[in-house]
């Protein structure tokens, strides 16, 4: 945040500059009036001034640019930064932890809310920094000219601090209800969107309709007591600097008439009075243009505070490093005392699991739906961070192995894989991002894919949409097998790989996957007989622990016999 920083004190040194050259030109216009008019002096003698005064219009429009380029800079590096932060600890906090969030709230506040915030570091806070200062800078030069106007600015700038606290407080409070509104109101709008096939289905759709509406309708009203508040405040300070001024300018004239009091030294006190006030208005203008940012940042903190998982530390490794952990993964994985609770659930999803796999073994783990089966996965993808036991391979904790090039050695097949929108070789390639044309044809044929891709006028460059909608189930599931097929990786994970697929696509894959396999570790959660047809143990989750299958009494998996 060093650059945030010095583009931060730039805006402010160029508020300051701005404010000291407004003394100036109030000064030169009151000297020229006062000379011009009273003193009778010719254009000639007078061109100085008039040059001062031209030259302090033009320093003032540069120090403008200059501030609106620096606020500007700084809203960009902080909102740039924000969203990298806000994204990279949303990935490290993974999929358990965000599928207890709201994907609409969510999507708000890493758009729209960082977005608002732009108004609070690009105006409120250079804005409120100045307002410290201006004031000051020209109340001492106005007590050196005038003390009586002093003590009527004084008096009155001295309330604004109060008033704004107050009103601000207010404003916070409505800001925050509106940006819970208007988060409530864009999960229920994406929320209704990804529902809405099924709401039509069962005649839902109105009732859904209705929902958004009352939410847009809340919104509608939340929003106009917000504004009711702003323009609440902005009258207040309006009227209290209009009566200061006028209060100054009264005195002014007053001394004037007395003869108590330069013409020149009263038009420049009387120019900076309203002056006073400004940096004070614009600061609290702008504070409430920011609410909605300051609203968001404190759902950006609270996902920023959030701790990530400890299963594995971050980093990454150099290339030679990578190989030894290559080999590390070829060893056995062992899993021991393993407990995992869920926020919420009284009792443990995983409690004591003991489970050794031995390198190129084939383990399928069978069990009722919301047995722990994909928990189980999710561990050994460090999407679940356990809170007793652990987990080795080769001897080696886990948690002492960085995430990133741990997942590096995993094939991973998701119960409901996710497509990308974009071509079915993109999708494939998220296996591996360098596979050539002949690798994907490889992975095609392994997967089953080959009928589809056939099928397609542009084959593999066919475009699917966002989360694959425009293919069955099946046609998903084998385009995730694909993308693990292209990983040359020593452990696999599979769950439910065959949960859409019918007998005989499930058969044609399990010859054709045999061979890949063979030469890797692979755990299967399934509920029957899943892609590894023959497999060398078979095991199942029965309350929170391993137990062999003949023992669980309700193993879903067919018998199988020991791998040829």
């Amino acid at each position: 945040m060093t650059v945030t920083r010095r583009y931060l004190a730039a805006a402010v040194a160029v508020g300051v500059a701005s404010t000291v050259c407004l003394v100036v030109q109030a000064v030169l216009l009151g000297a020229i009036v006062q000379r011009g008019f009273l003193g009778h002096w010719a254009l000639a003698r007078l061109l100085p001034f008039l040059a001062g005064l031209a030259g302090g219009f033009l320093a003032r429009a540069a120090l403008s640019w200059l501030g609106e380029l620096a606020a500007h800079r700084t809203s960009a590096s902080v909102t740039s930064a924000l969203r990298r932060r806000l994204l990279a600890r949303a990935v490290g906090l993974g999929p358990s932890w965000l599928s207890g969030e709201r994907t609409g709230e969510l999507t708000s506040v890493a758009t729209q809310g960082i977005g608002a915030l732009e108004v609070y570091f690009a105006r409120y806070l250079p804005t409120a920094v100045v307002a410290g200062i201006a004031p000051v800078v020209l109340l001492s030069w106005v007590l050196w000219a005038d003390w009586r106007s002093f003590l009527i600015l004084g008096a009155t700038v001295s309330v604004i601090p109060l008033f704004m606290y107050l009103l601000g407080l207010e404003a916070k409070r409505h800001a925050e209800r509106q940006w819970d509104r208007l988060s409530g109101l864009a999960a229920a709008f994406y929320d209704l969107l990804q529902g809405l096939p099924t709401l039509r289905a069962f005649g839902r759709a109105r009732a859904g309709r209705r929902t958004l509406e009352k939410a847009t309708e809340d919104l509608r009203l939340t929003t106009m007591s917000t504004l009711r508040v702003a323009f609440l405040s902005a009258l207040a300070l309006e009227v209290l600097a209009a009566v200061g001024t006028a209060l100054v300018a009264l005195f002014l004239g007053l001394r004037l008439l007395d003869g108590t009091l330069q013409l020149g030294i009263a038009l420049a006190v009387l120019v900076l009075a309203p002056e006073v006030y400004m940096p004070l208005r614009r600061a609290a203008s702008e504070f409430h243009a920011s609410a909605e940012g300051q609203a968001a940042a404190d759902r950006i903190l609270e996902v920023l505070d959030e701790r990530e998982p400890a299963t594995a530390v971050s980093g990454t490794l150099d290339r030679t490093a990578r190989r030894a952990l290559t080999e590390v993964a070829r060893s056995t994985i062992r899993l021991s005392e393993l407990e995992v609770r869920y926020p919420g659930r009284a009792v443990p999803v995983l409690d004591g699991v003991e489970l050794d796999l031995a390198f190129g073994e084939h383990v399928a783990v069978t069990g009722e739906s919301g047995s722990g089966k994909s928990t189980l996965l999710a561990v050994l993808l460090g999407f679940v961070e356990p809170v007793g036991g652990k987990v080795t391979v080769g001897g080696v904790d886990l948690r002492d192995l960085p995430l990133r090039d741990w997942r590096r050695q995993i094939a991973w097949v998701p119960q409901r894989p996710y497509l990308l929108r974009g071509t079915i070789a993109d999708n494939l390639r998220l296996g591996d991002a360098d596979a050539g044309a002949e690798a994907l044809r490889w992975a095609v044929e392994q997967s089953g894919l080959s009928g589809l891709v056939e099928r397609l006028p542009l084959g593999l460059e066919t475009e699917v949409s966002e989360g694959g909608m425009t293919l069955s189930a099946g046609e998903r599931q084998r385009i995730a097998i694909g993308r693990a097929v292209l990983r040359d990786v020593p452990l696999v994970l599979l769950d439910e790989p065959a949960a859409h697929l019918d007998a005989d696509r499930e058969s044609s894959l399990r010859d054709t996957l045999g061979p890949w396999l063979d030469s890797r570790t692979v755990l299967v959660a399934a509920h029957r007989r899943a892609l590894v047809g023959r497999v060398d143990r078979t095991i199942a989750l029965v309350g929170g622990r391993l137990v062999p299958a003949d023992e669980a009494g309700t193993c879903l998996l067919e018998p199988t016999g020991a791998r040829s």
